[in-house]
């Protein structure tokens, strides 16, 4: 490491501050992430808030849901989670709701399925529209 070299006396210090302060945010960051990462199936909408810094909060009405994927990352597998990749028919794109325990992904992707067929069904002729 250069970090002792360029700052003298003080680099083992700074050095070892830096670290420190490097493990720290690792050690913090993805569990912060997911204790702020919540979503929830309304009567009109999947609602979402996620963010640690920036708090963000997201509606996707469920007549804009074209596809709904299971995604399954090595990580997830092994902790046996699974993600829902909702996409839409609007600028935003998609939506993900992760964390769900693998095997009630499929019957949520089921219930939501149902719920945006419902929704299109309601709403048919003003889609036209809308899309």
């Amino acid at each position: 490491m250069l970090g002792p070299l360029l700052l003298g006396r003080w680099g083992w210090a700074i050095t070892a501050a830096a670290v420190a302060l490097f493990v720290a945010w690792v050690a913090w960051w993805p569990r912060a992430q997911f204790r702020r990462w919540h979503w929830r199936l309304t009567d009109l909408a999947i609602e979402l808030r996620h963010g640690v810094v920036v708090h963000r909060h997201q509606a996707v009405p469920y007549f804009r849901i074209q596809q709904i994927d299971v995604a399954q990352g090595p990580l997830d597998r092994l902790l046996g989670l699974a993600t829902l990749q909702v996409t839409t028919a609007s600028a935003s794109g998609s939506a993900a709701l992760p964390g769900i325990p693998a095997a009630d992904a499929p019957d949520v992707r089921i219930d939501l399925l149902a719920r945006a067929a419902a929704a299109v069904g309601e709403h048919e002729g003003e889609l036209r529209d809308a899309v």
